[in-house]
């Protein structure tokens, strides 16, 4: 069995959003438009803080392989929904952003703000709003566009907070967690990688994210005589894909003409109330791609880590994750493996 957790922290360092370059931009963007909004946001606005959320929050952001980078940043109001509209809570976001730059626009869930350069989009900026002194002590997210239906409009149940601190505090080793979130990097990155970009029928970061924080176990192995964890993420993510396609079920129809069509679908419910399907946007067929998608990763990882030619297997891998997958020098095959001594720990 070839050692390739050398290519595979050299990966996750190629691939991770780093707190230079692109993310400092992302926070110089990020403040432009805070700086903005506590100017030009309407009188009638309720007070707010922001915090940052999505995976910059999370710790779990990679470079993009096409299109834009992107930031989410959440507002606060000091105001429950009953208070007002949420389509009209999104005006006072828009209003003070409109016309920073060429492009702001109403999402459901939030206010975008588009940075261009050279004329192609090369970042934006998520803004979304909530509504956070309710009766009940929920947390209550805007959704809606102007040109929804009413029934679109409308207070829905979020915890962003919460969930920010679920996944940066998944497991209680701080090296469990780093495996963890470069597992789900490195979906990430194969995501990117094996569907279109824009794609309909591409499962969302999140979706990917709440996966791993559902069925994801670390993988090492200890050295008593180091007295240290060596982690494997070649086994932990071959084991973590192989428990994600069994939470796969067959679901049978007809076509027009009577014949046998078999889907495969799945659920992963977020952890925190509401508890929704984050595949629920995806269609049957867009499920049974991303299953059959996630075999083939699956072949790989299997194939490449039965090869004891590490060169052989890092080129198995690349063909998954693409060609920032770093090969080993060829002078390195056929060297003896590294000594690990102990026993695999799977706990969690």
């Amino acid at each position: 069995m070839a050692n390739l957790q050398k290519e595979f922290i050299e990966f996750h360092d190629l691939i991770k959003l780093k707190i230079d370059d692109e993310n400092a931009k992302l926070k110089e963007k990020r403040d432009i438009i805070l700086n903005r909004l506590s100017h030009k946001i309407s009188s009638d606005a309720k007070s707010y803080t922001h915090f940052n959320q999505g995976s910059y929050a999370m710790a779990t952001g990679i470079i993009p392989l096409a299109g834009e980078y992107d930031i989410d940043v959440g507002l606060w109001f000091d105001m429950s929904k009953d208070d007002i509209k949420p389509m009209a809570a999104k005006k006072w976001v828009y209003d003070a952003l409109v016309n920073h730059t060429d492009e702001v626009c109403y999402k459901n869930p939030c206010v975008t703000v588009t940075y261009k350069e050279n004329r192609e989009s090369k970042f934006h900026v998520d803004v979304t709003i909530y509504a956070v002194n309710n009766n009940d002590g929920k947390v209550y997210l805007a959704k809606g566009k102007p040109g929804s239906k009413e029934e679109n409009k409308k207070w829905e149940e979020s915890n962003p907070k919460d969930l920010i601190e679920l996944i940066s505090e998944h497991f209680d080793d701080a090296d469990d967690r780093k495996q963890f979130r470069r597992i789900i990097r490195f979906l990430k990155r194969w995501k990117d990688h094996k569907f279109t970009a824009g794609s309909a029928g591409k499962p969302t970061g999140i979706a990917l994210t709440i996966c791993a924080y559902h069925h994801f176990t670390t993988s090492y192995n200890y050295d008593f005589f180091e007295q240290k964890k060596k982690y494997d993420d070649l086994a932990a993510l071959e084991k973590f894909i192989s428990v994600i396609r069994g939470k796969f079920s067959p679901k049978y129809s007809f076509d027009n003409e009577g014949k046998l069509i078999v889907d495969y679908c799945m659920e992963i419910l977020l952890p925190l109330s509401p508890y929704n399907d984050l595949f629920v946007k995806m269609t049957d067929h867009q499920m049974t791609n991303f299953y059959e998608k996630l075999g083939k990763l699956q072949d790989a990882l299997k194939e490449a880590k039965s090869e004891v030619d590490p060169v052989k297997a890092a080129e198995i891998l690349e063909k998954q994750f693409g060609d920032d997958f770093p090969i080993p020098p060829k002078p390195t095959t056929g060297k003896t493996q590294s000594r690990v001594i102990g026993t695999s720990n799977d706990s969690a």
